[in-house]
Formats: C-alpha cells, sequence, structure tokens
C-alpha cells in the first residue's frame, strides 16, 4: 500500500452513500472454518464482513488503508451496537501491526497481501489459527482487472507454505467474479 493506494480509495468510499452490503458469500459458506476467538479482517473497507463477523459474537479487529472506509464501518456499528475495533493502516509500514494480536483467524476478502505483508500478517496469527483468504483468481485478469492483484495458487503455496498449510482451495467461477477461495492452518 501506499499514498497513492489511499488516495485512490478514499474518494471512493466517501462518495458512496449506501451502508455495508452483506458478506462474503464464501465467507459466510466457510464460517466453520474459523475458530473461536479474535480475528482481524484484513483490508475490511467499510465493514461488511467485519459486521457480519461481530454479530455472530466474534470480537472482530478491522483494518483500512481508507480513513473514510474506517469512518463509515464506525458508525455502522455504533449503529447497530456492535462492537468492532478499527485502525486506519498502511499494511505496507512495517510497525503496522504492532501491538495487535495474537488473532485466531484473519479473514482477507478481495485482497491481495504482498510478500511482505503475508510476513508481517503471519506473526499475528496464532498458532493454530486460520486464514480465510477469498480474492480475484488469474481469470479475472482477462476482463482487464490488474493481473498484479489476482491470486495464483502456486505463488501462494510459495509463499506461505511451510508456515501454514492449505487445507482447501478452491476456485469459485465467472457468475462470483472469478474469485478463488481457500483456508489455511497455521501449525501449532
Amino acid at each position: 500500500m501506499s499514498e497513492a493506494d489511499r488516495d485512490r480509495w478514499e474518494p471512493r468510499w466517501r462518495a458512496r452513500l449506501d451502508g455495508p452490503g452483506p458478506p462474503e458469500r464464501w465467507l459466510v459458506a466457510n464460517l466453520a472454518e474459523l475458530p473461536p476467538g479474535p480475528v482481524l479482517d484484513v483490508a475490511s473497507g467499510d465493514g461488511r464482513n467485519a459486521l457480519w463477523l461481530a454479530a455472530r459474537g466474534f470480537s472482530v479487529t478491522a483494518v483500512d488503508i481508507a480513513p473514510a472506509a474506517i469512518e463509515r464501518l464506525a458508525r455502522a456499528a455504533a449503529g447497530r451496537r456492535l462492537q468492532v475495533t478499527t485502525r486506519v493502516m498502511d499494511l505496507d509500514e512495517p510497525e503496522a501491526l504492532a501491538g495487535l494480536g495474537p488473532f485466531a483467524g484473519l479473514v482477507i476478502v478481495r485482497y491481495k497481501p504482498s510478500a511482505e505483508q503475508w510476513d508481517r500478517l503471519l506473526q499475528v496469527l496464532a498458532p493454530g489459527g486460520r486464514v480465510l483468504l477469498c480474492s480475484f483468481g488469474k481469470e479475472r485478469a482477462a476482463a482487464g482487472f490488474d493481473p498484479a492483484f489476482c491470486l495464483d495458487e502456486a505463488e501462494l503455496r510459495r509463499l506461505l507454505e511451510p508456515r501454514l498449510v492449505c487445507l482447501r482451495y478452491e476456485r469459485l467461477g465467472p457468475e462470483t467474479d472469478w474469485l478463488e477461495g481457500s483456508v489455511w492452518a497455521k501449525p501449532r
């Protein structure tokens, strides 16, 4: 992330008039994979997934680079009487996650962490913790989406194994904008 990323996302969140949307369907379908305990929602946007998890009893910390997104999330959480800890942060900053964790789960939806970000994220994931990752696959690039932001299973395995064990990897198809979902576990 960078100042350019913040400048790109901030006006988008400020311009939105509607509230947070429904949670990602893949996350809903895979909720049982998330162990009990605190959860970090990475690149949360305005919190559609964080709010849904908090409503189900999870202790959620949501982080995003756009202050407007985090402001929207905080307002939505207060309006629903839900407790969600929020932080504006640039995940490229080496100390971005300092003081956070450990987390039983990381939820990463429609976002692709860089290798350096993965290093920092895995430091705050507790032993036995899980990562639920659902983002765009390479097929999405064929529709003009920047391939740098698309998941590649082989690349992920090189980045994450053996620090994490892949429990499941699935390609979800065109009806989901070519999302790919995977569940990863951190050894104890």
